[in-house]
C-alpha cells in the first residue's frame, strides 16, 4: 500500500478539486485531512500534524504564499515538506518561495501527484 497511513493535509478553496484529491489518496491508502484556506490550513497543521501539505496558491482569507511563510516561521522550513499546486501562470512566483518540496500544474494529473508526493515523503524518510 503506497500511502502507508501517512496524513496529507490538502489545502485549497476548490472543494471539488479537494474532494477528488482526497479520495485518490484515500484509495491508495493515505489519511487526508482538508480545509479550504490558509488560515484553516495553520489550524489543522498544528491540530494533525499532517506527514506532508498540498498547498494551493490562490485562496481567499490567507492565500498559499502567506501560509507556507507561516508554515516555515512556526514549524521551520525543513520540518513539514510542502507540494504547491499553481495554475500554469503563476510559475514565476514559485522561484520566490521557500520550504516548497515539489510543485505540481493545474490542471494536473493524480497519478503525477502520487509520484510526487512518493518521491517527497521517500526522500524525507532517509
Amino acid at each position: 500500500m503506497m500511502g502507508n497511513g501517512k496524513k496529507i493535509l490538502v489545502v485549497d478553496d476548490e472543494q471539488q478539486l479537494a474532494l477528488a484529491v482526497k479520495i485518490r489518496l484515500q484509495s491508495v491508502g493515505y489519511q487526508v485531512v482538508t480545509a479550504n484556506d490558509g488560515q484553516q490550513g495553520l489550524e489543522l497543521i498544528e491540530r494533525e500534524q499532517p506527514d506532508l501539505v498540498i498547498l494551493d496558491v490562490l485562496m481567499p482569507n490567507m492565500d498559499g504564499y502567506s501560509c507556507l511563510r507561516e508554515i516555515n516561521a512556526k514549524f521551520g522550513r525543513s520540518k513539514i515538506p510542502v507540494i504547491i499546486l499553481t495554475a500554469r501562470d503563476r510559475m514565476k512566483d514559485l522561484f520566490e518561495l521557500e520550504g516548497i518540496e515539489d510543485y505540481v500544474i493545474k490542471p494536473f494529473d493524480h497519478e503525477d501527484l502520487l509520484v510526487r508526493i512518493d518521491r517527497v515523503l521517500k526522500k524525507r524518510a532517509k
